[in-house]
């Protein structure tokens, strides 16, 4: 109807009621206006052959007034859902407060923990179902549908918009004839994942019955599988088992009309060290099943070893292809403001490097950093041998161990909070009761030495999500002042540049940073008070400008080296410049050092113009440097 959503919101309190008047009318006849079922589709293309029509993603687009009708029966019958407990724990898609950070955390707990006996092993089937949402016959959802004890009133509104349904595909300007929809559920459509998770809500009481055995996640609770919508990964201990599983998927996928994308199924066997020497072949019908070392699951790698360094080496090499992308925007819209420079690396980069960080990456948050720093050091131009800790201070920028801890904690407080039935919940309990054994990978024995690090060990022992609430703030400021205290006593036991300490303020980022210059300038700057004493490097102007010590200054017959501070402040080869731009900054009664260290204090706002004078000194003396070496 081409009524968008703003309109609806903007709806006189008459229409409001006339729309609630036509819902109940609906709601009292168990049909929908027939117009209702028609649907433009929009196919998405993902990859592969583009001539290969299953290659597209097809997105439904209903009438807006549709989707607030649906909207309303989506909400009474996702309570009714939950109430009644209808979806399995092992379901983790499409439902409120789970999503694929549960998948993760169950998945790593579930391996980790059977790892640590020894030649523990843990068979993982990752299984792809082919076009999963499209190929549901309806008259088997339906049945479903009231077996599981859906109201008569509902069902029978559900039958009538899929009875009715038909659709058109929309390629810009042009549609296709009208094609009548005979099965799936609608992508797109807000009631389609519900319909889905419930279609398949019989499938982990389906494995029981036939004499399934999962992996032992305590003493009560063992796990055949993860769901998240139609992602699937079977879990076994042994290849037998793991087999017997792919049979069972076999048969209940004939009874309901599902398929296996066998190309993109693959099989993993988790063990200490990774390697494993009995990969006997699992078979789904008469087809192979693919091994692999490594999997992506829900956007993470795991990796047989069951530890994620290859993972973080995957996500730090997203994170650089993320940082040219902001080094191109940078560049094309010529920003002179530094927060926005540093807030487009988080919203992009950091998005990247940090996807479920809080699950997979606190034991690798020095390998994540070069994300972070390496996207400074090219921003400014600076070597890479530059310590972390001087970029850091000078850019105010905090550890992105602090970033992982900051989401870690969010993560404790909602596992804390969760009921005693939550598969992650369970999860985390048993690590806790196993924090003194040895895994490839314990979760709380990472936050624990966090927390210990800065001294709440009486937190840690409490487990209280109140007290964790209550002390959030405190102890994001506890870690961020134990992080800042280590980058200073790096930086006041360096001998890179002792010059250094005397020019850091030791607090936030540098004043300088604050000022809307062009980034040449903040390039420079940041350059001459981070440069490395027995060889600075400055890059200006798409030059290359190297200062030995080692060397002489060949521009005086002093024999002074060949270092910045002579080259700025002492060789008489530049005194004329020296005296146009800088000596009004500076006293003649200081030593070399100390005129350095004063020039190069920024401290407050109308130092710009010390700035703009030493930037244009530097233009010049370096063309200089430049013609005459």
């Amino acid at each position: 109807d081409f009524m968008p959503n703003e309109c609806l919101k903007s709806l006189s309190s008459s229409w409001t009621e006339f729309l609630l008047n036509l819902f109940n009318q609906i709601l009292h006849a168990e049909s929908l206006p027939k117009s209702w079922s028609w649907i433009r589709m929009k196919l998405i293309y993902k990859k592969g052959d583009p001539l290969d029509p299953y290659n597209y993603r097809g997105i439904a687009i209903f009438s807006n007034v549709v989707k607030l009708f649906t909207g309303i029966i989506y909400n009474r019958l996702y309570s009714w859902v939950e109430s009644n407990q209808l979806i399995p724990e092992e379901q983790m898609g499409f439902r409120k407060n789970r999503g694929c950070r549960d998948c993760v955390f169950t998945l790593s707990t579930v391996i980790n923990t059977s790892l640590r006996f020894k030649r523990g092993k843990v068979h993982a089937v990752f299984v792809d179902y082919k076009r999963a949402f499209d190929t549901i016959e309806h008259c088997k959802l339906w049945l479903k549908l009231y077996n599981l004890g859906l109201s008569r009133k509902f069902l029978q509104l559900i039958i009538s918009l899929y009875d009715n349904a038909s659709m058109v595909i929309s390629d810009g300007g042009s549609n296709s004839r009208e094609i009548p929809i005979s099965a799936g559920v609608l992508q797109g459509e807000i009631l389609s994942p519900l319909l889905f998770s419930l279609y398949v809500s019989d499938i982990v009481d389906y494995f029981i019955a036939h004499n399934s055995k999962g992996v032992a996640l305590n003493n009560i609770k063992d796990l055949h599988m993860i769901l998240y919508a139609d992602d699937m990964v079977l879990l076994s201990s042994t290849w037998i088992s793991a087999q017997k599983k792919l049979n069972i998927l076999k048969e209940y996928c004939d009874e309901n009309s599902l398929k296996v994308n066998i190309s993109k199924t693959f099989a993993m066997i988790f063990s200490k060290g990774g390697s494993s020497s009995d990969s006997k072949p699992l078979w789904y019908a008469s087809h192979p099943i693919e091994y692999t070392k490594s999997f992506n699951y829900l956007g993470v790698l795991f990796s047989t070893s069951a530890k994620f360094s290859k993972c973080s080496e995957y996500f730090l090499a997203r994170t650089v292809k993320a940082n040219s992308t902001v080094l191109s925007l940078l560049k094309s819209c010529k920003s002179d403001d530094w927060q926005t420079k540093a807030h487009l690396y988080d919203s992009v980069s950091e998005s990247v490097l940090l996807y479920l960080a809080e699950v997979w990456g606190p034991e690798y948050s020095h390998i994540l950093e070069r994300g972070q720093l390496g996207f400074l050091k090219l921003l400014l131009h600076l070597p890479k041998t530059t310590p972390d800790a001087f970029v850091r201070l000078e850019t105010g920028r905090i550890h992105t161990q602090f970033k992982i801890f900051k989401k870690m904690l969010g993560w404790w407080q909602s596992l804390l909070e969760m009921s005693e039935s939550r598969l992650p919940k369970i999860c985390y309990t048993r690590l806790v009761e196993l924090q003194h054994c040895t895994m490839p990978f314990n979760w709380v024995l990472t936050l624990r030495k966090y927390l210990f690090s800065i001294g709440s060990d009486l937190l840690w022992h409490a487990q209280c999500p109140k007290m964790v609430r209550d002390n959030y703030n405190s102890l994001l400021e506890s870690f961020k002042n134990h992080l800042f205290s280590k980058d200073i006593n790096s930086v006041l036991n360096s001998r890179y540049n002792v010059i250094y300490r005397n020019l850091c303020n030791f607090s936030v980022r540098e004043i300088y940073f604050s000022y809307h210059i062009h980034i040449n300038k903040l390039r420079l700057i940041a350059q001459l008070r981070l440069a490395y004493k027995k060889k600075g490097v400055v890059y200006l102007n798409r030059k290359k400008y190297t200062f030995i010590s080692d060397n002489f200054c060949m521009f005086c017959s002093l024999n002074n080296s060949d270092d910045l501070i002579h080259f700025i402040l002492g060789c008489p080869g530049f005194a004329s410049l020296r005296e146009k731009y800088l000596n009004k900054y500076i006293s003649s009664f200081y030593s070399f050092n100390d005129k350095f260290i004063h020039l190069f204090s920024f401290s407050e706002p109308g130092d710009l113009d010390k700035l703009n004078d030493i930037y244009l000194y530097c233009v010049h003396t370096f063309k200089l440097r430049n013609l005459l070496s």
